[in-house]
């Protein structure tokens, strides 16, 4: 091997680490409560590396949700070719949508923990839109499937599209999203806020299909 392919792998190697440790960290203890110098011991490499490839906590939180969101989208894709979405009717679409929130919940608790203070973080930082255009282009794959099957549902009637699809998209994804981060964080009204909360979560998808499928 060239030394510049192994320069190239060895840097590959150590952004890997850095996204993957940061984002363990960042999930079990909150964006705000981790220090540069916890995710460069994390790594095992010196602070002023970790600087030469994110210049700030910003740029390294919006690395690590976007690394993330691309990964889980990816995940999205490849279930629905396997399960062949495109040829259900837009309310099994739906059906088959919404699942992917419960999925988030049961196999991605992590994600739904980074997740639950992302937004206040970036926004306190002061992010532009060209830092979060990455990120944004990486959760947008939602709401394109969605789009699509809002779209379908235009066609063979088996979804109400009488209301506008922004308001549709927010009454089912905003919500499932917003329960989702609740269930994952134990941030309930319960005695046992561990408790797997599945059940619920299911009941809430139900809930959603009635008022949505004709």
């Amino acid at each position: 091997m060239r030394n510049s392919e192994k320069d190239e792998l060895e840097m590959e190697q150590r952004r890997e680490a850095m996204l993957s440790e940061g984002f363990k960290l960042f999930a079990e203890n909150g964006i705000e409560n981790v220090s540069m110098q916890q995710v460069a011991d994390a790594c095992n490499l010196g602070i002023a590396t970790l600087y030469r490839y994110y210049s700030n906590k910003l740029a390294l939180v919006l690395a690590v949700g976007t690394r993330k969101w691309q990964e889980y989208t990816d995940h999205v894709r490849r279930e629905r070719a396997k399960n062949n979405a495109d040829s259900m009717t837009a309310a099994q679409e739906l059906a088959f949508y919404l699942g992917f929130y419960i999925d988030l919940y049961q196999n991605h608790k992590d994600l739904l923990k980074f997740n639950q203070n992302f937004n206040s973080y970036v926004i306190n930082e002061g992010s532009t839109g060209q830092d979060l255009k990455p990120y944004i282009e990486s959760i947008n794959v939602i709401g394109r499937i969605f789009h699509d099957l809002y779209e379908k549902g235009k066609k063979d009637g088996t979804i109400r599209t009488d209301l506008p699809e922004d308001k549709m998209f927010a009454t089912t994804s905003h919500i499932m999203m917003a329960v989702g981060v609740r269930y994952a964080q134990g941030v309930l009204y319960a005695a046992e806020s561990d408790a797997d909360r599945s059940q619920e979560y299911e009941l809430l998808k139900k809930m959603i299909l009635r008022e949505f499928v004709v």
